[in-house]
């Protein structure tokens, strides 16, 4: 079986070339934690795995840092470590502010070049002399470093560019070995300890940089006795690394990767982008070269991160118990365990069952957390038992989750994110064990579900904790008990079903759950969480009985709803040529329509018909509201509400397409309206109106293609010009819609 998985080849080999060129170089894309209850930077709070928590992408980005996913620092990296050592080097004589400014800015180069003239040539009458004190000679051997280091980022801060027409890349412009040369001839006349050790890294990085990076290596062999094991030493290791990557030496490039990797911090993110395997052989070889369990240890650590988390911390664990990189391996496992099963969500009681049968919690990363939870030897058991109980509360083993929990509580860090972290672990493993929604469950899940559910609020939550996953959860699980011991009403609160309200009698069950004004402290929270009100149900009974023509008892129940004052944007009554809502709902109005005025209206008019009043405007007026109201006319608003949730827009759900794009009560009333028409003008009008009904029933067959076939010669258009074409309404029509226009033509 092979070490590394064809997936792992595959990420390795895209950044080889990167790696290869640039050692101290990496790239990444947005984070992963959608779906995860596990917080890593809440136990493992050393910044320097920060970047290699797990995510989908290169590297992980916080919450509050998306672009931390790509490595960005480069020359920045080290700002901190190289200012406090000139600091201390200079016992403050240069601020720093201006230490920074000397060493990091871009527009420096130019003042760092004049000073170091100015010093070099005692000139005391420059204006840098006010400045900087020459008579320090730490102060000149500080920007005569400086001077020399930003001489050499023309080679260094270097980048390939791509060849459109070579159709590859440019090669990089590289230093002369001459000036590398020399720069190490500086380092070795150098006896002061602090600039040797400033000079033996900038030789190590002109070599790098340099025609022939092999020099690196040599230069590195014959003098790293010499230096001491800190983090300048392991920048020159990381340069040794990439030049042996360049000569193909991959098992001794990626050995070295793993050193600088294990002993620096600082560098940690760069050694794990550059550590490239290019098979079992070279990551195999790489083993036989380390020397201790902990160096041997940093390479299984770095083979957790691309390949396998679980095996890594196996053979960890065999080697070393109490190596650090084991926590961190651990959250990834948990991480990657967690996307796995999240990738098929378990929402209610019964699909956890289906869920395990088909998923199923790693075996291997089970029976490996516990058996390391129960020895009791990491360095953080506390972490081990969270991983166990969190495992057990996945595999439905809440006694035993509850069990690991309990031991883990004793050394909790006493952070807020690891704190509420835990707290949440816990809560997870209590809704789980609940089995059935009674009142002795209501009362213990009360306090917790209060708790979860707060800390959506601004100021609630501790920075990067994932209670989203558990929210959620929460409510699908208790939905789906109510659901199992039937209980509709209860199943609806904690999760909406769109098509709760379709059917008739769990709609009334709902109504009448909220008339009885339920007000205990459990009935409270559910109606919180819950977004539909007596008055969005009040409002939709009104509008299905709109759109039945039942106006009467519409006006019944819309009367009842705070929302019948809800304003139309357009004149409901009006019949366009055209259909433009923009246009209609910018038009000046004389009477502007509530949601109950309209109703109200069309009451009225209809009463108008019912006694033979002005039966063809009548009818016009009464089909123009009915038009308005559906999908296709002005007056979308009116069927805005929370539980038909379709907003107006222009796509309707399948849900209520039957509903809200059925134009037949428009359909009958033009047609009673051309029934009652006195004179041609009328009867074209009623024509035109009918044939838009045509149109929108031309809309929902196959044969309508957008932008090929968008209209056909429908019956109304033939009616209209056989009929009609004497009537000012004929030309009127033809101004206005371009689709009849090119009919006629």
């Amino acid at each position: 079986m092979t070490i590394f998985s064809k997936t792992s080849l595959q990420i390795f080999s895209l950044f080889a070339l990167v790696a290869a060129t640039f050692s101290l170089c990496a790239d990444g894309d947005w984070g992963w934690f959608s779906d995860s209850s596990f917080a890593p930077e809440a136990y493992v709070q050393d910044e320097s795995y920060r970047q290699l928590f797990y995510s989908t992408d290169m590297f992980y980005a916080s919450e509050e840092d998306w672009y931390s996913s790509h490595d960005e620092k480069h020359s920045r990296r080290f700002e901190s470590s190289i200012i406090a050592d000139w600091k201390k080097y200079l016992n403050n004589s240069i601020p720093e502010k201006e230490l920074k400014f000397y060493i990091f800015s871009d527009s420096a180069a130019t003042d760092v070049k004049q000073i170091t003239k100015a010093i070099l040539a005692k000139d005391t009458k420059s204006k840098w002399s006010k400045q900087v004190n020459f008579a320090n000679n730490k102060n000149k051997q500080f920007f005569t470093f400086i001077n020399l280091a930003r001489s050499l980022e023309t080679f260094t801060n270097n980048k390939a560019s791509w060849n459109y027409d070579t159709d590859r890349m440019d090669p990089m412009n590289s230093m002369s070995l001459k000036q590398a040369q020399s720069i190490e001839k500086i380092y070795q006349l150098t006896k002061d300890s602090f600039l040797k050790s400033k000079y033996w890294i900038l030789t190590m990085k002109s070599y790098f940089y340099s025609v022939n990076r092999s020099e690196a290596i040599t230069f590195f062999n014959k003098t790293q006795a010499a230096v001491a094991k800190d983090e300048n030493y392991y920048r020159g290791l990381s340069y040794v690394a990439g030049a042996l990557y360049k000569k193909k030496m991959y098992a001794n490039s990626n050995f070295m990767y793993a050193l600088v990797f294990d002993n620096c911090p600082t560098l940690r993110t760069v050694a794990t982008y550059c550590f490239h395997p290019q098979n079992d052989a070279d990551f195999n070889q790489a083993l036989a070269l380390a020397k201790s369990n902990a160096q041997k240890g940093a390479l299984w650590s770095l083979y957790g991160y691309y390949a396998d988390a679980t095996t890594a911390i196996e053979k960890m664990y065999a080697l070393e118990p109490t190596n650090k990189h084991l926590d961190y391996l651990l959250t990834r496992a948990l991480n990657i365990e967690e996307n796995k099963l999240n990738s098929v969500s378990w929402e209610d009681a019964d699909s956890k069952e289906k869920k395990d049968k088909k998923v199923g919690v790693n075996p291997k990363l089970y029976s490996l957390v516990i058996q390391i939870a129960k020895a009791n030897n990491t360095r953080t058991p506390y972490l081990w038992n969270i991983g166990a109980g969190y495992l057990e509360v996945i595999k439905g083993n809440n006694v035993s989750a509850s069990k690991y929990f309990d031991l883990a509580e004793k050394n909790i860090p006493s952070t807020k994110l690891a704190q509420q972290q835990f707290k949440l672990f816990k809560a997870y493993n209590e809704i789980a064990a609940v089995k059935k929604m009674d009142a002795a469950a209501q009362e213990k899940l009360l306090p917790t579900l209060k708790w979860i559910y707060s800390l959506s609020k601004e100021g609630n939550s501790a920075k990067n904790l994932r209670s989203n996953f558990l929210s959620n959860w929460s409510k699908t699980y208790i939905s789906s008990l109510y659901k199992k011991q039937g209980d509709e009403v209860y199943a609806e609160l904690f999760s909406r079903d769109f098509n709760f309200y379709l059917n008739q009698t769990r709609l009334e069950k709902m109504q009448a759950y909220f008339e009885e004004k339920h007000n205990t402290q459990w009935d409270i929270l559910a109606q919180s969480l819950y977004d539909v009100t007596l008055n969005d149900i009040y409002e939709f009974k009104a509008i299905k009985l709109a759109y039945t023509d039942n106006i009467k008892e519409a006006i019944v129940q819309m009367e009842k709803s705070d929302n019948k004052e809800f304003v139309l944007l357009g004149n409901p009554f009006n019949g366009n040529i055209k259909d433009c809502h923009d246009c209609e709902h910018a038009a000046f109005q004389k009477t502007k329509y509530s949601k109950i005025a309209f109703l109200k209206k069309i009451e009225e008019l209809q009463n108008n018909i019912a006694k033979g009043g002005d039966n063809y405007m009548d009818n016009i007026l009464v089909a123009n509201a009915f038009y308005n109201m559906t999908f296709y006319g002005n007056a979308r608003m009116f069927y805005e509400n929370k539980i038909i949730n379709e907003h107006g827009s222009d796509y309707i759900s399948d849900t209520y397409k039957g509903l809200l794009q059925n134009d037949k009560l428009a359909e009958k009333y033009y047609t009673q309206a051309l029934n009652a028409a006195k004179n041609d003008e009328q009867k074209a009008k009623a024509v035109y109106l009918l044939t838009k009904i045509e149109r929108n029933a031309f809309y929902q067959t196959p044969a309508f293609k957008p932008y090929e076939i968008d209209y056909i010669a429908f019956n109304g258009f033939k009616t209209l010009k056989n009929k009609y074409s004497h009537t000012k309404y004929y030309q009127d029509v033809i101004n206005e819609c371009g689709y009849f226009s090119n009919f006629v033509k």
